[in-house]
């Protein structure tokens, strides 16, 4: 029977459902497990303990029977992350220490008899829908709230006893599984996004700090609404788009006080202020003081230089301290 992975599109058609082939909880020990994929996708979850899970990049021949990795990389797990691989991906486990783990093995394949299928689930659910359209080798999250725990215990339980689970029953536990681990991972998709886009405002704000800046040029500039970026900036930082302008001119006019003579009215046109009375304001506000004070109190730094004499040598010492 033809099987499928998570990413092919086809699986949004027809009638196809996940079915388990394994599942488990176990404690690992100090265990190494080699390279290897099979034509089951797979979630990990770790409840105690920490593992690494290595992923590999790779090309084979047309039997599948030979392997060549080009590339390879690791995550580590900790207490409350789990993992979605998809099937064929080319991974190892290696557990340092005790690591207590739930696992399940699923493989989707055509279903004409199910409850459910993959195309209704993904119609239905959004969020299952953009995890299909996102879906990688490996998807990762946490699980705060545990609702991922519990529902992937329940598909443990119900397979992991002697004879044949009630199918009507396994349908929809997996369904109730799919659909907890889509709703964390799209939620890991989000606030992936909103770093993208406020390190994406940030950089571009860093970079024309010394022009006339326009919160609805930087929201163009990245790429989204100006209401979103503003909430979403407000809320990473803790601070709204204006007062990050403010706050990296202020820190610029502090180093032009601190280290060159020139007058106040052109550090503040050199800072990026559009006016004397401006900059004065906002420094205040900001550093507690006027500019004229903070150049009394730290404007002695302008005299420090460094001397360099043609005898000057550099000298270098043993582990012990005692100079060679």
């Amino acid at each position: 029977m033809n099987t499928y992975r998570l990413a092919d599109r086809r699986i949004r058609e027809g009638r196809m459902w996940p079915v388990v082939e394994a599942c488990y909880s176990r404690t690992w020990e100090h265990y190494d497990m080699p390279p290897h994929y099979h034509n089951r996708a797979e979630i990990m979850y770790v409840l105690r303990g920490e593992c690494l899970v290595h992923l590999f990049e790779y090309t084979s021949d047309a039997n599948g029977q030979r392997i060549q990795i080009t590339g390879r990389r690791t995550e580590r797990m900790s207490p409350g992350e789990f993992m979605l691989l998809d099937q064929e991906t080319l991974h190892a486990l290696e557990v340092p220490e005790s690591t207590y783990m739930l696992n399940a093995e699923f493989r989707v394949q055509e279903d004409s008899e199910g409850l459910m299928s993959m195309a209704a689930l993904a119609r239905t659910s959004p969020e299952v829908s953009d995890v299909l359209d996102r879906m990688q080798p490996m998807l990762r999250s946490t699980d705060e709230s545990g609702i991922v725990l519990h529902a992937l215990e329940q598909v443990v339980e119900e397979f992991s006893r002697s004879g044949t689970p009630n199918r009507a029953l396994a349908d929809m536990l997996m369904g109730e599984l799919l659909l907890r681990v889509s709703g964390l991972l799209q939620s890991s998709f989000i606030k992936d996004n909103v770093q993208t886009y406020v390190q994406k405002a940030m950089t571009y704000i860093d970079t024309n700090l010394f022009t006339e800046l326009r919160v609805s040029d930087i929201a163009e500039a990245v790429n989204i609404a100006l209401a979103y970026l503003q909430r979403i900036f407000k809320q990473t930082l803790g601070m709204t788009i204006v007062e990050y302008i403010n706050r990296q001119r202020i820190e610029q006019s502090k180093r032009l006080l601190m280290f060159t003579d020139d007058p106040i009215v052109d550090v503040a046109i050199a800072s990026g202020f559009n006016s004397r009375q401006h900059f004065f304001r906002v420094f205040s506000a900001l550093v507690g003081m006027s500019p004229q004070q903070f150049r009394h109190e730290h404007g002695d730094r302008r005299v420090q230089q460094l001397f360099l004499f043609d005898q000057a040598s550099d000298h270098s010492y043993d582990n012990e301290g005692n100079r060679k």
